[in-house]
């Protein structure tokens, strides 16, 4: 499976961006994404009556399946659990401290960058050079 993160600040372009490749690499095979959710609370509303209750698992049905854990995994976990579902392209929103091939939407420094871009650069001709880059890259090999 090849994996790529894209990283930034916040309105700074990386869901458009996400958005974008998975377009684009869903084309050439399957595609997971994993989304850095850190100060998003998932489980309000029903979820947390569910789980106030006693679940540890709980399953929503409708135009997807959501399934929601009490634990709250790592990303090697996620990307184990995607390379398992058989994807062979992963994309990360987020995640800028792991050790992650990196594209950089902000004036950001991080480790194992690939590319910088700017949201005004997002261009179908862009999108088609970076899912080629991907398409190229080594396959990740989780721990999983």
């Amino acid at each position: 499976m090849k994996v790529i993160a894209v990283v930034g600040t916040k309105k700074t372009g990386k869901t458009t961006l996400v958005e974008a490749l998975v377009r684009s690499l869903a084309k050439h095979g399957k595609v997971g994404t994993v989304k850095n959710m850190v100060d998003h609370p998932v489980d309000r509303g029903d979820t947390r009556r569910h789980f106030d209750a006693g679940a540890d698992v709980v399953i929503g049905l409708g135009e997807a399946r959501l399934l929601v854990r009490r634990d709250r995994g790592d990303l090697e976990s996620a990307l184990a659990e995607l390379e398992r579902e058989g994807m062979d392209y992963a994309v990360v929103e987020g995640f800028k401290n792991s050790s992650l091939f990196k594209i950089v939407m902000a004036d950001i420094e991080v480790s194992n960058m690939v590319r910088r871009v700017r949201l005004p650069e997002v261009d179908e001709d862009l999108v088609a050079e970076l899912a080629e880059m991907v398409r190229g890259m080594e396959d990740y090999k989780t721990a999983g």
